[in-house]
């Protein structure tokens, strides 16, 4: 009767297969990153012994849902268990959770690494602004247009300005570099160049001088 099963989910596996242009159980196993033995289970009526993940990468290749997956190769009395349910549910929120924390954390620090390279830019290029406010004629107003997707791109990750160039504003060491002169904590120094922070995090202090 085992047997019978077996050979019974052997076939619908192939159909599924079949659908999805795979001709062979050692190219499901590769495609899904699974191995020979994994896939075996499978055919065996042990697909309780398999995890969450499994389950969703052989589901995804075989473009069903794990819901059909588990109708049509999981043990009824097993599959429609309340307690084995919850465990694959939880596991499942739990690497959603995983990969959602490590989308946030490479997108921060993709963020971060590509305002570093764009130092000499964010540095300078307010200083050209600020000519080009007091001097109509300068030739830097022309390509204005051609940033504005830079200032966007800069205000939609959470970057902000420390001081405007030109304004007086009190020394603090950890925001400000003095390049001229000299000044103690909190005396007013004049801002030359823009420096950056997202949120709490130096990109790269703001030049003063005295």
């Amino acid at each position: 009767m085992g047997s019978d099963r077996q050979v019974d989910r052997t076939l619908k596996l192939r159909k599924l297969m079949q659908k999805v242009g795979i001709n062979s159980f050692s190219k499901l196993a590769q495609l899904t990153g699974t191995s020979a033995h994994t896939i075996h289970k499978l055919r065996s009526n042990k697909l309780d012994t398999l995890r969450w993940q499994t389950l969703v990468k052989i589901s995804s290749v075989l473009q069903i849902s794990v819901n059909e997956l588990i109708d049509i190769f999981g043990d009824k009395s097993i599959s429609e268990s309340t307690n084995s349910l919850e465990m694959l549910q939880q596991e499942y929120q739990h690497l959603q959770q995983q990969l959602s924390e490590q989308r946030s954390s490479l997108q921060a620090e993709f963020q971060y690494q590509s305002l570093q390279i764009l130092e000499s830019f964010l540095t300078y290029f307010p200083a050209a602004k600020y000519a080009a406010r007091n001097n109509p004629d300068f030739p830097a107003s022309k390509i204005f247009p051609l940033v504005q997707s830079i200032d966007r791109l800069i205000q939609q990750w959470g970057v902000t300005l420390i001081g405007e160039i030109g304004s007086e504003i009190a020394y603090d060491p950890r925001w400000h570099q003095l390049i001229e002169g000299a000044a103690n904590p909190d005396e007013l120094v004049t801002v030359r160049y823009t420096g950056y922070r997202q949120d709490n995090k130096l990109i790269f202090r703001a030049k003063v001088s005295k």
